[in-house]
């Protein structure tokens, strides 16, 4: 009984404190989005997905690192507490958040897998550096790098035969700056703790980290000596060649589009972009980054904070935990 009355608070809690962060998080998704508009694409998006992952990354702090480690501490191994049906309710309910998350990661990865086998039985392999990457028999509109820890890059034959060698090369860049920044593992992990859909509609974050990390793609890309011309080029040709036709990628494939599905904006925002630096003529655009410094300290920061939230805030969760079992 012990270990089930454990298990079953944290679930609880961790459900609770999911539900609540969620919602008080809908009206500040718009004014972080406001406020993101004039900072530099690469601090949006990573701002944009700590955004997303918060209301899960703070439920289960929560829940494992604070109401496990209260539970143990001072509630007695021999415990006669019962496990009310509010309290089972309330558990059920955080296991199937768990199960759905497990159930889009597994979904993804299948798709994913599924959609590079069948790709590379109608494609050659061509060199490339760092990516391998495949051309692929087929007048789709694609171009695109899937994969998380093994990417590979596909090009349609549409698409290779539409573009120049010079704009082919700079979608390239701009492909394997998504690699670079870990773009497939971070939409991964934003898909998986997607709100429900009537909660999207209220919290378009995912759009406006789209745009913001195609845009960092393309900074990243121009500062590895890409072409802003080549790379504007090619983007407005892809564009018109997916007017004609659908790509062939879902949305549960773990993949980085240079022109995404469905999400015309992201488009709209990199051609303005790459127009602005024509005009400007500032091609070579600095690569943004976190330095390891201030990752350092921000990491030692939150450990620091758990340490002394360990120490003051153990009995009140306690007293928490047997407010929920009465």
């Amino acid at each position: 009984m012990f270990y089930l009355l454990c298990l079953t608070l944290c679930l609880t809690v961790m459900f609770l404190v999911l539900s609540f962060s969620s919602v008080l998080s809908l009206p500040l998704a718009r004014l972080l989005e406001r406020e993101l508009e004039q900072a530099n694409a690469r601090t949006a998006a990573n701002a944009l997905l700590a955004f997303r992952l918060l209301p899960f990354s703070l439920a289960v702090a929560v829940s494992f690192g604070l109401a496990l480690p209260a539970f143990m501490k001072f509630e007695p191994p021999a415990t006669k507490e019962m496990i009310n049906v509010p309290l089972v309710f309330l558990a059920c309910l955080g296991c199937a958040v768990l199960a759905l998350m497990a159930f889009r990661g597994l979904r993804m990865w299948r798709t994913t897998c599924f959609m590079q086998r069948e790709w590379e039985k109608h494609s050659q392999p061509l060199t490339l550096q760092s990516v391998p990457l495949y051309r692929i028999d087929t007048q789709k509109s694609l171009l695109a790098v899937t994969g998380v820890f093994k990417p590979r890059i596909y090009v349609s034959s549409a698409v290779a035969d539409a573009l120049t060698e010079e704009e082919l090369s700079a979608a390239l860049s701009h492909e394997i700056a998504h690699v670079r920044s870990l773009d497939n593992l971070k939409q991964v992990l934003m898909k998986i703790v997607a709100p429900p859909a009537w909660l999207h509609r209220l919290q378009p974050t995912g759009d406006a980290w789209l745009r913001a990390s195609e845009v960092a793609a393309d900074e990243s890309a121009l500062a590895h000596g890409a072409s802003a011309l080549e790379l504007s080029s090619a983007l407005i040709k892809v564009s018109r060649l997916s007017l004609g036709g659908a790509s062939g990628l879902s949305s549960s494939v773990a993949a980085s589009h240079l022109v995404p599905c469905g999400c015309s904006s992201a488009t709209l925002t990199r051609a303005a972009h790459l127009r602005d630096l024509l005009e400007r003529g500032s091609i070579a655009v600095p690569e943004s980054g976190t330095p390891k410094r201030r990752m350092f300290m921000a990491l030692a920061l939150v450990v620091v904070t758990y340490i002394v939230c360990l120490v003051t805030l153990l009995p009140a969760v306690h007293e928490a935990l047997e407010f929920l079992v009465r």
